[in-house]
């Protein structure tokens, strides 16, 4: 399975979905899945187990999670920057 949804408690939906990349040396046990919500992406990596079960623990995986993007130092876009600011 490649995308499910849920609903968290704080009533925001979020899709989650399965990324192509995998740290190198872990394809065979881990998923990478991407959180994304109407405001925010965010991205964790998670052993298989966890993810291919019946009920994933949503809520435990979207706490272990990170902005996307930052593991590679880069911010969110900044809406209403010009380059002048």
């Amino acid at each position: 399975m490649t995308s499910r949804e849920f609903f968290f408690h704080q009533g925001q939906t979020w899709f989650v979905r399965t990324r192509e990349s995998v740290r190198r040396g872990e394809t065979d046990t881990h998923v990478t899945l991407e959180f994304v919500s109407d405001h925010e992406t965010r991205v964790v990596s998670c052993l298989r187990e966890e993810w291919e079960t019946r009920n994933p623990d949503f809520p435990s995986l979207l706490a272990r999670s990170v902005a996307s993007g930052a593991s590679h130092h880069i911010g969110p876009p900044l809406s209403g920057r010009t380059e002048e600011q």
